[in-house]
């Protein structure tokens, strides 16, 4: 069955205005999907997440207050509060969310292409949405499940990102995530990326591919304990198990078996694609070795995931290609970021 495609909202104007749109096009998934959240969690739990909410959204409004500004109009749009909006992006002060991914990149003449499956709980894709930003300076391109600050993205400088989930140690007094990927995507190329990586403490484990314009191809991993281990690549690929050994010492192996059981074949399957061009990481994300736990995953016993959406960024055409679900049984979506 043909997947439906996932929606291209455009927000235009000033940051508060953009988040003013986005809580407007999505209130009904924005307010569903904080409903479900606060009944995830006991009280207990809720009061503490959003103690540690205030005091980071206090920091996000020193570093970049566009951001805190977009959450802001957010909130007032839907009427939920600016700390339980920004909570919807704050998935590592809850325990319920865990999504794994593989992810593929490759440095070409004529810039990196940038590629990930990324795999959610059921239903995910029902909750995504493309938001294109545009702003008197600066367009961006992210995909986000509703009312956050987005999972992946690309500027129009042809800066692009990706990641995926590492068991690593945590330690909860750091910037949220996505908040370190917005402030990332604000960058123009991996250089200044990077410096938005190292520059931060870091909740979890997570990798990064970064890629830009210029062809600069970088595989990141962090943590609370290894900060950042990085290395200049020409084509790379990732799922959840660390591949530095600084950051592979810091492995929570149990906890990879449990949530990520299939990392380490996902792995070996995309060590078979010979990374060239976007055709090659296209094949890449269609592969089906080891189904229903492989590349392009559906719901498991063991594993219970699938590919919510799958999506190449070419830096050097500030293009997305965006497939909703598996990418083998949709068509993709392009969305480009050049007037």
């Amino acid at each position: 069955m043909m997947k439906s495609i996932i929606p291209v909202i455009l927000l235009r104007g000033t940051a508060f205005e953009r988040g003013q749109q986005h809580g407007s096009h999505l209130r009904s998934l924005i307010v569903g999907d904080y409903d479900r959240l606060r009944r995830s969690a006991d009280a207990s739990s809720w009061n503490c997440a959003c103690v540690k909410a205030a005091a980071s959204l206090q920091e996000v409004s020193a570093l970049d207050p566009d951001l805190y500004s977009e959450l802001e109009g957010m909130a007032g749009e839907t009427g939920i509060s600016v700390i339980d909006v920004y909570l919807l992006s704050c998935f590592e002060y809850f325990s319920e969310r865990r999504t794994g991914c593989t992810s593929a990149a490759v440095s070409t003449p004529s810039g990196a292409l940038v590629a990930q499956n990324w795999d959610g709980p059921e239903d995910a894709e029902r909750h995504l949405a493309v938001l294109v930003h545009e702003a008197q300076d600066k367009r961006m391109v992210t995909i986000a499940t509703a009312g956050t600050l987005g999972w992946v993205g690309l500027n129009d400088s042809g800066f692009a990102f990706v990641n995926n989930d590492l068991m690593l140690d945590e330690k909860q007094d750091s910037l949220p995530s996505l908040v370190i990927r917005r402030l990332m995507l604000a960058r123009p190329n991996v250089e200044a990326a990077l410096d938005v990586l190292m520059s931060q403490h870091h909740i979890s484990g997570r990798s990064f591919i970064l890629g830009d314009a210029a062809g600069r191809l970088q595989l990141a991993e962090v943590g609370p304990s290894i900060g950042l281990s990085r290395r200049i690549v020409d084509s790379v690929v990732h799922t959840n198990h660390p591949l530095f050994p600084d950051a592979s010492i810091w492995e929570n192996v149990e906890a990879e078996a449990r949530h990520y059981p299939s990392s380490r074949e996902r792995l070996r399957a995309a060590r078979q694609y010979a990374l060239t061009n976007a055709q090659s990481l296209a094949a890449l994300l269609r592969d089906r070795t080891g189904a229903p736990d492989a590349i392009c995953k559906s719901i498991s016993q063991r594993e219970p995931t699938a590919t919510a959406f799958s999506v190449i960024f070419d830096c050097g055409q500030r293009e997305a290609t965006i497939w909703p679900g598996q990418p083998d049984g949709s068509s993709p979506q392009r969305v480009g970021l050049l007037a």
